[in-house]
């Protein structure tokens, strides 16, 4: 594979800075020369959650997304705090959104949902062993919690009742896990 060539960052500039997320505008310099305005969405990076029960089940959580104005059913997922990990940070949004802990946590894998406009993170982990505990939902998140069959998220994703990215990145990679251990 042949080295990349690197792309230079000539001017930035904040557009917008609340919380951890920052629009940034900016001028590339392409290596060819070219020259490039781009507007970049800084974010410290997200965890999501694949929750399995005792019973070999999944949860889901259902909220509203204010942008596409609708329920969404998801795995739980949120932002990582200043500093934290993103294992802490996959433990704690656990907590938040299903008030329950985990015994075992375990990195799946990581991608970036829209490479194209930011350079957040998302890191995929699977949670067992999970444990009730107090949940201390953020005060701007109405949440229903539930278990669902791996097959049940499936016809969820098929039906178009599950369209959110990182819940069907979650439900493939576990999908994916669980056929190579039968094998």
């Amino acid at each position: 594979m042949k080295p990349q060539k690197k792309y230079q960052v000539r001017n930035k500039k904040i557009i917008f800075s609340k919380g951890p997320i920052r629009l940034i505008d900016c001028d590339v310099r392409r290596p060819d020369g070219k020259v490039l305005n781009r507007q970049i969405l800084e974010h410290p990076g997200c965890v999501v959650i694949v929750p399995q029960t005792k019973q070999g089940r999944y949860l889901l959580v259902s909220q509203y997304r204010y942008p596409v104005k609708k329920n969404l059913w998801e795995f739980p997922a949120g932002g990582r705090e200043p500093g934290e990990s993103f294992e802490n940070a996959a433990r704690r949004e656990l907590m938040e959104e299903t008030g329950m802990k985990t015994g075992r946590i375990s990195r799946l894998l990581e991608f970036y949902p829209t490479p194209g406009v930011s350079a957040e993170r998302m890191v995929l982990f699977l949670a067992r062993d999970l444990t009730p505990g107090t949940a201390n939902k953020d005060e701007d998140e109405e949440i229903r919690v539930k278990d669902f069959s791996l097959p049940d998220i499936g016809r969820m994703i098929s039906s178009g009742r599950i369209c959110d990215g990182k819940t069907i990145i979650g439900y493939h990679t576990v999908k994916t896990q669980e056929r190579s251990q039968e094998v």
